[in-house]
């Protein structure tokens, strides 16, 4: 047995000495580049990200493609298309990046000098009561940081897993144990319309009346086989009601725009009159009651790859300091 245990341990030593070996010849900064060039797609703007040329960017690219033997991407008209090479790269990638910061960072973080870039991703009706709360909180206290904001995806799952995004801002709560949900509480609803539609001056408003109107929505982009009731359709089902919707889009300035000039009407979280672009152009004419059935609860999602992150903990904090 102790044979077998130096025999094992001289080979595993051996093993070591060759990935140590291979390990020196690899610039850590090329796998850094290739994460950025993963998330954006784009030669450009991934050279933008990390402050380097175009022509640098391209000889990096090179040499990643050196790197792994592989083209890794293949150019579009719209950006460049990861190979599948570059895809089974990207699941791996985000956690080896994370792990590596972990060690270099140590329990040195400090929000003043962190320069990290958070992708956040959330319904596009909170981005303003939300995020910029967020956004104006972050700069008192991390100036350097970079965040991005992205409009809500019905699955955020695989761009939480690949790093495309750090947090998600959801009104389903993942089953999957890689994926870890903090609850940012209950939201209640109203009925929005612009401050002169006739239901405005109408003394009482029932829901009924409401739906002697047509609504607009605001559409969230799904992904291949995903499929997703909107909590909104469900709560209204079950008092017997269902919206004829004449208009969905992805832009909520699209939607606003057609709120104040038609007599539509447009179902959201009560706040969003509080919303300082909106405030003064809408009115609620039906307020929800406030019943555990009648509520969409919101979770923060995050994947566990960053449960160990100081940075991200940091934000966290932040995010449910600024929530609902």
């Amino acid at each position: 047995m102790y044979t077998q245990f130096i025999i094992r341990t001289i080979h595993w030593q051996k093993q070591m000495a060759l990935l140590e070996q291979k390990l020196a010849r690899v610039d850590l900064n090329l796998l850094v580049s290739l994460s950025v060039l993963l998330k954006e797609k784009n030669v450009s703007r991934a050279a933008e990200r990390l402050y380097l040329s175009q022509s640098a960017m391209s000889r990096t690219l090179q040499r990643l493609r050196d790197l792994f033997e592989d083209p890794l991407f293949h150019r579009t008209s719209t950006g460049i298309v990861p190979t599948e090479k570059a895809q089974t790269i990207e699941v791996l990638l985000p956690d080896l990046l994370q792990r590596l910061e972990s060690i270099l960072q140590g329990d040195d973080f400090s929000p003043q000098s962190c320069d990290k870039h958070f992708s956040i991703s959330l319904p596009s009706l909170a981005s303003h009561t939300l995020f910029l709360p967020l956004v104006q909180s972050i700069n008192n206290e991390a100036p350097a940081v970079q965040l991005s904001e992205y409009s809500a995806n019905i699955s955020s799952n695989k761009s939480l897993e690949s790093g495309l995004l750090d947090f998600v801002i959801h009104i389903e709560k993942p089953n999957d144990a890689a994926f870890i949900a903090t609850s940012l509480g209950n939201i209640s609803l109203a009925v929005f319309a612009r401050t002169n539609h006739p239901l405005a001056i109408q003394q009482q408003v029932a829901l009924a009346d409401c739906f002697t109107y047509r609504f607009l929505d605001l559409n969230v982009r799904e992904d291949s086989g995903i499929t997703l009731t909107n909590p909104i359709d469900s709560i209204l089902l079950k008092q017997g009601f269902k919206r004829d919707i004449q208009l969905k889009t992805s832009q909520i300035s699209t939607l606003i725009e057609v709120l104040k000039s038609s007599d539509t009407l447009l179902i959201a979280p009560s706040f969003f009159a509080n919303s300082s672009p909106y405030k003064e152009q809408l009115v609620s004419v039906y307020q929800f009651e406030q019943t555990p059935s009648n509520m969409v609860e919101l979770f923060l999602l995050q994947h566990q790859r960053t449960l160990n992150s100081t940075a991200h903990q940091w934000l966290k904090d932040k995010i449910l300091q600024c929530s609902l």
